[in-house]
């Protein structure tokens, strides 16, 4: 149980979640459901631009309004996050990001849609930053980079087989009918709010009451500055902008594969389900390598494992790039290279998050929502690049850049020590002592 101080200044009693494999469990089924809503407008762009007779420029607006609203906004949502109780966002992103999501088809003009395609952004923005946060307060200590392996591959999982359940439905029944799908993110919010997920971290209570504190105390007033400087410091540093720096380049290969292999393979004349295939291969490599990628996180440290997720990517990316068909040697090295770029996600994750602990949810939304955001702006270049020699080319040169690039950034970084399980235990510890004290006190 934790308290929470009312507006009245009244305290009431609020139960927060439990450490264990079902609540992780959980977490990766909302984080399922929020990136699987995400991926609803690429599917729905070319029934889009038939209705409005629109072009291709005016779809990939539309696409880069949506993913500017969703990514660019979820740092400032962080460092709020960091410093008041923004958890009922989790829920509330997850529900209002289905309902817009599947309301796309029924905009009755074009304003309405860019309306529905911003809210739907903006909605979805809310979730990664917070639900991180939460995460850190329901994984099981020992195994913290699996747990968030697991997390991440929620996420994965829900982008990845989108595509092909919303063009099933459409092709089954209509694209006005596309509103039903909002009902499984109604049975996630209420799953989230039976298992408490929702409810406030009582570690930022404490924070906030101290802060009250301090505003009572003259003498304690420079407290909070140094805070804020410190936090300033961090994000300053060569640590966080090396580490930022890598990520984004990694992203821009990642995100110009998912934007870019339907469009090659369709030039080279395969169909567009061989195309889709190929995609959704890369992407279910990305799910395996982000689970490999967390669980050995925890043996071997997120450098390391970093380190070598890149540099797998870089030989499996550059081999399918050269050759980008439907053989087996293509195949084989796209899956490896989505395993390969998205196996460093729970690591950085982790790693951002040791050099901010007290910052979970902004160091979390630097990795899942800004590099990505970035990476879509960075493929821009390879489109425009490959619009002068040719889009292969422009692939096998920016991808083999960046990941290298990337792997030397991460080579000369320094890994933030890991801090002791004791540590963890010690905190839990106070953390319930705290709570006794507060319920005697106001008993």
């Amino acid at each position: 149980m934790s308290e929470m101080t009312t507006n009245n200044g009244t305290v009431s009693s609020a139960k927060g979640p439990v450490r264990s494999w079902f609540n992780v469990g959980v977490m990766a089924l909302a984080h399922f459901m929020s990136d699987y809503y995400t991926a609803f407008l690429p599917v729905l762009l070319p029934l889009i631009a038939t209705r409005y007779d629109i072009s291709y420029s005016q779809s990939a607006a539309i696409y880069m309004v949506f993913s500017v609203a969703m990514n660019f906004v979820q740092p400032p949502i962080g460092i709020v996050a960091d410093k008041r109780n923004l958890n009922y966002l989790m829920p509330l992103s997850v529900l209002t990001g289905g309902i817009f999501a599947s309301a796309i088809t029924l905009s009755p003009n074009l304003f309405i849609l860019l309306c529905i395609v911003l809210l739907c952004g903006i909605s979805s923005s809310g979730f990664h930053p917070v639900s991180a946060s939460i995460l850190t307060r329901v994984l099981p200590l020992k195994s913290k980079g699996f747990a968030t392996s697991i997390y991440i591959a929620g996420g994965n999982l829900g982008f990845a087989i989108a595509p092909v359940i919303v063009a099933a439905f459409v092709e089954q029944f209509s694209e006005s009918s596309l509103i039903v799908m909002a009902l499984p993110a109604i049975i996630t919010t209420v799953l989230i709010y039976i298992r408490h997920l929702q409810a406030a971290n009582p570690e930022l209570l404490a924070r906030q009451a101290a802060a009250k504190a301090r505003k009572l105390n003259p003498q304690a007033a420079a407290a909070p500055a140094a805070e804020e400087e410190n936090i300033l410091k961090l994000i300053a540093s060569k640590q966080f902008i090396v580490l930022n720096s890598a990520i984004a380049l990694r992203s821009w290969t990642y995100c110009s594969l998912v934007v870019f292999i339907p469009l090659l393979f369709s030039a080279k004349g395969f169909s567009p389900m061989e195309g889709a295939t190929c995609l959704v291969i890369m992407l279910i490599g990305a799910v395996v390598g982000g689970l490999v990628g967390g669980a050995l996180t925890d043996r071997f440290g997120p450098k390391k494992v970093t380190l070598g997720s890149f540099t797998i990517a870089l030989i499996a990316t550059v081999i399918f790039t050269m050759r980008c068909d439907m053989s087996a040697i293509s195949l084989i090295s796209v899956f490896i290279s989505g395993a390969g770029v998205y196996g460093s996600t729970p690591n950085a994750i982790v790693w951002a998050q040791r050099l901010m602990p007290h910052n979970a949810a902004f160091a979390a939304s630097m990795m899942l929502g800004f590099t990505f955001g970035a990476g879509y702006v960075e493929s821009v270049v390879t489109g425009f690049l490959g619009d002068l020699i040719g889009l292969q080319q422009s692939l096998i040169y920016t991808s083999a850049i960046t990941m290298f690039l990337a792997l030397v950034l991460i080579a000369i970084l320094k890994e933030p020590p890991k801090e002791p399980l004791q540590t963890h235990v010690e905190k839990a510890k106070a953390e319930l002592q705290a709570e006794a004290q507060q319920q005697q006190q106001q008993q």
